[in-house]
């Protein structure tokens, strides 16, 4: 009975952890094109956002979700007048394996704030605004990595540039 109750306990323990929702938000900025207006506008609609993230921010990470999908329609029609046609959403997104700043992310399913601009077709900003407030600087580059490409090097004897 022991051995029962605690292979129970172990499994309801695995399952809480696979279950744990990560406790991160992102915002992402998506431009109409590479046009150098295009990207003017990107950089005008992304410091107008992280101020009216600000604006609405909450240390408890519940609170600031709510405040954060209970202003979607707001903040779409505030940069729909000001900036132009976009669109505004708030839900889970996977973020794929990457290096950014030496750092390996994996990937993972994370609440991300995303705004495209127009069609949405050009390089986007990103940048963490829960739990740290933007600890993600917008001007240093994220370098894609393939495993596939890896494993090829690795196999090749290719030196790694990480």
């Amino acid at each position: 009975m022991k051995k029962i109750l605690l292979i129970v306990i172990i499994l309801i323990f695995i399952v809480s952890l696979v279950t744990q929702e990560n406790k991160e938000i992102r915002v992402r900025v998506i431009p109409n094109s590479n046009s150098v207006s295009d990207l003017v506008v990107k950089e005008d609609v992304k410091n107008s956002v992280i101020y009216y993230l600000l604006e609405i921010y909450n240390e408890d990470y519940d609170t600031y979700k709510e405040n954060i999908s209970k202003s979607i329609y707001e903040l779409e029609s505030i940069i729909d007048e000001n900036f132009g046609d976009c669109k505004v959403e708030f839900g889970y997104h996977t973020l794929y394996n990457k290096t950014y700043n030496g750092n390996k992310l994996k990937d993972k399913r994370t609440l991300l704030l995303q705004i495209i601009l127009g069609d949405g077709k050009g390089d986007n900003w990103w940048g963490s605004i829960y739990p740290e407030y933007l600890s993600i600087s917008s001007d240093e580059k994220i370098e894609y990595k393939s495993l596939f490409v890896t494993l090829i090097k690795k196999v090749r004897g290719d030196k790694d540039e990480d």
